[in-house]
């Protein structure tokens, strides 16, 4: 059977797996063309980075940052160009859409979305070495409804230019311009950011919304060296993408209704206590 054949069926499906027997690196590897160390497959429109895992739990405001980038923050740090990343997102066919204005732009984002998965070795309850393959929002955790992020993707923003600050230059000149991510190392976002590659499209609550990593699906984070990670990214197929959800969903208010009655009887009490006292 060809040892891709799981991993594809499951793809298709949607889920997340862990494969006993999973292919070996260079049946993973096949067909894939290197833009720097970021690897794009023509044939199945899929791009992979390498990275490793920055944490296994808590707050997070990144997906993945470049490695020493908000490594309390990010999820995942990948080990690329960001330029490298960006060129492979625009092979893939995808659009550029609009970037938010400034962190405390909390509206929904618009743009082309792509799928993000991730691979990586895990140790499951019967003490197994497997290879999982979970979708990213799968492993990222809604704060205020206490489960799984909507099955939204990430929007395409592009990032832009801003000056380089790292370079000296003579009074009156304007500093040279350099790709914001490589200064800054942002990547992936799940709070809006201007600067990064990909974001989260949903409208948000706050300004750094509510995500956490969601420790039991995540490898242990043991020994000298961080897990290593895949990130897999792709278009969306017909019906992987939530699109009905715009924005991250939050628990009902609980509304306080005052029967008209205890409210008259209240004001009955309180006009009788200013009588009583006027008399007193």
């Amino acid at each position: 059977m060809n040892p891709m054949l799981p991993i594809m069926a499951a793809l298709v499906l949607g889920g997340s797996f862990d494969l006993v027997e999973p292919p070996t690196a260079d049946e993973l590897a096949a067909g894939f063309v290197s833009i720097g160390s970021v690897r794009y497959h023509p044939g199945r429109g899929e791009i992979e980075v390498d990275g490793h895992f920055n944490l296994r739990g808590g707050f997070l405001e990144f997906l993945a940052c470049l490695p020493e980038a908000k490594p309390h923050e990010s999820l995942l740090a990948l080990d690329c160009d960001p330029a490298d990343l960006k060129a492979a997102l625009l092979l893939l066919g995808l659009k550029e859409g609009r970037r938010p204005r400034s962190e405390a732009d909390l509206a929904p984002i618009e743009g082309d979305r792509v799928i993000i998965r991730l691979r990586y070795q895990f140790q499951s309850a019967d003490g197994q070495t497997v290879l999982r393959d979970l979708r990213a929002e799968d492993g990222i955790i809604n704060g205020p409804m206490e489960y799984e992020m909507a099955r939204c993707g990430f929007v395409f923003t592009g990032s832009t230019f801003i000056e380089d600050l790292t370079v000296e230059t003579a009074e009156g000149e304007t500093p040279p311009e350099i790709f914001a991510p490589r200064a800054l190392g942002q990547l992936i976002a799940l709070c809006h950011r201007p600067y990064a590659i990909l974001d989260n499209p949903l409208a948000l609550p706050y300004r750094d919304g509510d995500y956490y990593a969601y420790s039991d699906v995540f490898p242990a984070m043991t020994g000298e060296s961080p897990p290593s990670v895949t990130m897999v990214i792709r278009k969306p197929r017909s019906g992987e993408i939530h699109s009905q959800v715009t924005r991250m969903e939050l628990p009902p208010i609980k509304q306080v209704i005052i029967d008209d009655e205890v409210e008259d009887s209240a004001d009955d009490s309180l006009e009788d206590d200013s009588e009583s006292k006027g008399e007193r």
